[in-house]
């Protein structure tokens, strides 16, 4: 809306006659609330995961005697930091 046509409306409006005006923005309302249902399964699916997780590494873990050098991942990487270890070593 420029500037004069604001001055009218208002200059209409002192003069009693009702002026609808045009607004862009829309007003809404606060933030929808949050739905505690959906967060406390979200949580308890948090809590459910991480169980699982240190439970498969404990079954993991007695699998291989309690000696993480001897699961397959782990030995691995320790092959290839001493074959780059070793590729250094030698000029």
């Amino acid at each position: 809306m420029s500037l004069w046509e604001k001055w009218e409306k208002e200059k209409l409006e002192r003069m009693g006659i009702k002026v609808k005006r045009k607004s862009d923005v829309e007003i809404h309302d606060m933030r929808p609330k949050a739905d505690f249902r959906k967060q406390a399964w979200i949580v308890g699916g948090a809590v459910l995961a991480c169980f699982i997780v240190v439970y498969f590494v404990w079954i993991l873990h007695e699998a291989y005697g309690g000696r993480w050098s001897d699961f397959p991942l782990v030995r691995i990487l320790t092959d290839r930091i001493e074959q780059r270890a070793s590729e250094r070593g030698n000029p």
